[in-house]
């Protein structure tokens, strides 16, 4: 009797690591999530759409399993109390014109409709405008100097108009020595006296909403562009670097708003049929 007793309990405590081992502990998971870190940030893009707000969410430690965890987002929204969040790979994102704009958010991460960790947040104060395009060097002789412009989405928005701009400059062998000039307009000039001559630079634009009722985060960098000083015989800037580099910066920037259009297009795709 006594040996039939010990085998039941190794029997039992067989089957007790087994079922452990294979994931159907009783709310193990449950117990073991709350020992994770679920530490996140998120941003919001504005009118990226029409009327259409983006929210972009995501772990701040890229090694989490993320497999059946949720994101939810409650409070200041219009004609509903809570909205899901899609994934796609290991980003959570909604494009919605449900946002109020008034007053806090709370983003919850969820494990099977219970809340792991909240963050209060106003989708006004996470704005990360859409990345500065078309940038361009125009040398004038007559002037000795350079006009550099560039152009942004947020001139046609009605939201997040007013942006502080941050132009980078360096010279190309200088790989870590940028120079820059903060701006609220999306024209600079450049003193030629101020360049070394005969040299090849780089330039980049980024945004940031000015702080007024908007806050946020940089812009990502517009795509770089590449002008060459004339010579100290007072020669022009190499047609490389000229019309040519226009025509391509344009082919550059069309090709780049395509892409953007057809993500933009899978984002909705998907938001109609969730």
């Amino acid at each position: 009797m006594a040996i039939l007793s010990t085998a039941f309990s190794i029997l039992f405590y067989l089957l007790q690591v087994v079922s452990g081992e294979s994931g159907y502990a009783q709310n193990g998971d449950l117990e073991d999530a709350e020992l994770e870190d679920y530490s996140f940030s998120c941003y919001s893009q504005l009118e990226v759409s029409g009327f259409q707000h983006l929210l972009r969410c995501a772990f701040d430690d890229p090694d989490i399993n993320s497999t059946s965890l949720e994101f939810e987002i409650c409070g200041s929204l219009v004609d509903v109390s809570c909205l899901n969040l899609n994934k796609l790979q290991e980003i959570y994102f909604i494009q919605t014109s449900k946002f109020l704009l008034i007053g806090d958010s709370e983003i919850c991460v969820k494990l099977r409709g219970k809340s792991l960790t909240c963050r209060k947040m106003k989708i006004v104060n996470i704005v990360k405008p859409e990345a500065p395009y078309d940038v361009s060097v125009v040398y004038r002789e007559e002037a000795n100097d350079f006009v550099v412009t560039f152009n942004t989405s947020h001139l046609r928005k009605n939201y997040v108009k007013n942006l502080i701009h941050e132009i980078a400059y360096r010279q190309e062998k200088d790989e870590a020595d940028w120079m820059r000039v903060n701006l609220s307009s999306t024209r600079l000039t450049l003193l030629q006296r101020k360049l070394q001559p005969d040299a090849m630079y780089e330039i980049k634009v980024r945004s940031i909403p000015s702080p007024d009722y908007f806050k946020g985060f940089w812009s990502e960098w517009s795509p770089s562009f590449h002008f060459r000083t004339p010579g100290t015989s007072g020669q022009e800037l190499s047609p490389l670097y000229g019309p040519a580099s226009r025509t391509i910066r344009r082919l550059w920037s069309n090709c780049a708003r395509n892409q953007k259009r057809w993500v933009e297009g899978i984002l909705i795709a998907k938001n109609d049929i969730g």
